[in-house]
């Protein structure tokens, strides 16, 4: 008798493995963006992303959550991004409830590169992943405004080229180079904590290149821990534009993130949480995003480039003149 009931627990041990595994292989995961990846330009407007989680049968799962994790794209092969610091680095990471088999939330892109968003689901005892990629490409007015800097340089360099002939390419070279090398840091301390109503919104200090940790939790009252939803907004104030935001996901008296500030400047931070036989709790808090020079590389490689677009101006026009002044 022990040994037949030892014989049917084990059995129950392995169909529970491999019914657990059968269906994390069934689960299908969909992503996508709005606009279209295609239409995706950097730090334009926030984009929303969008997660569907369906069984075998292409049903949506009625609960589950999703772990997200979104990579900023790597450095180029030449020229850096706007924000160098943010290249290879997470932008955000957090767990999202399913809510009728759909996860979403809003993420402003900051520079251009191809993304990757890792999604780990887990339902029903059953886990499962999934990488995506998508690719933003840079927007046509910036490459436009390279090509029109890079001719300006150049013709720049040739004028300079034609009028100081006589000047020693060493030390015209000297002085662009100290005119062109230019830098600026940005310091700042992020400000207290400031609660209002009963939600308390907890930031970690914020520095341009690392993720910051965000926390919202309900303040001890007799609804402390109750299942409700929560709203919360992260707003870049000089620009005006909303970088990160989550609507109305299902918490348990408390949620939080990752986030990366990837400029330095100020941010509003706004949570709303609705719990039943509440108020709407509301809290807000601003943060100073203590801003970091970019590598010295990046600055290099800049300084480099448009060194040798005036170069070559400035060489060309000392050879123009030169012939000019041997033809008459």
């Amino acid at each position: 008798m022990p040994l037949k009931k030892f014989f049917f627990s084990l059995l129950f041990v392995i169909a529970q493995f491999f019914g657990s595994a059968v269906f994390a292989d069934e689960l299908n995961i969909y992503f996508k963006t709005t606009p279209r990846s295609e239409l995706l330009r950097p730090f334009v407007d926030s984009t929303d992303l969008s997660l569907l989680i369906t069984g075998a049968d292409g049903r949506a799962l009625k609960q589950g959550t999703v772990t997200v994790r979104l990579d900023a794209p790597r450095s180029g092969r030449v020229f850096s991004t706007d924000y160098p610091l943010v290249e290879g680095t997470v932008l955000s990471e957090m767990q999202l409830p399913l809510r009728q088999g759909r996860a979403n939330w809003k993420q402003l892109l900051p520079i251009r590169g191809e993304y990757r968003l890792r999604v780990e689901v887990a339902a029903n005892g059953a886990e499962t992943s999934k990488v995506f990629t998508f690719y933003v490409r840079e927007s046509r007015q910036k490459w436009l405004a390279l090509a029109a800097l890079s001719a300006g340089l150049f013709i720049l360099g040739f004028v300079a080229g034609r009028i100081f002939t006589g000047v020693r390419a060493g030390t015209a070279m000297t002085m662009i180079g100290f005119a062109l090398l230019t830098s600026a840091t940005e310091i700042s301390h992020a400000q207290p904590d400031r609660p209002v109503g009963r939600g308390i919104l907890e930031v970690e200090s914020a520095i341009v290149g690392k993720p910051a940790f965000l926390r919202w939790r309900m303040a001890a009252t007799g609804n402390h821990g109750a299942r409700g939803t929560l709203t919360l907004t992260v707003t870049h104030l000089e620009k005006q534009k909303v970088v990160f935001g989550v609507e109305k996901i299902g918490v348990d008296g408390e949620w939080s993130s990752k986030f990366h500030f990837f400029d330095g400047g100020e941010y509003r931070v706004v949570a709303v949480g609705n719990v039943p036989g509440l108020a709407p709790v509301r809290s807000e808090h601003v943060i100073a995003v203590t801003g970091v020079e970019p590598p010295v590389r990046t600055m290099i490689t800049v300084l480099v480039y448009f060194v040798t677009l005036i170069a070559l101006g400035l060489g060309l026009g000392r050879w123009s003149k030169r012939l000019g002044r041997v033809e008459s």
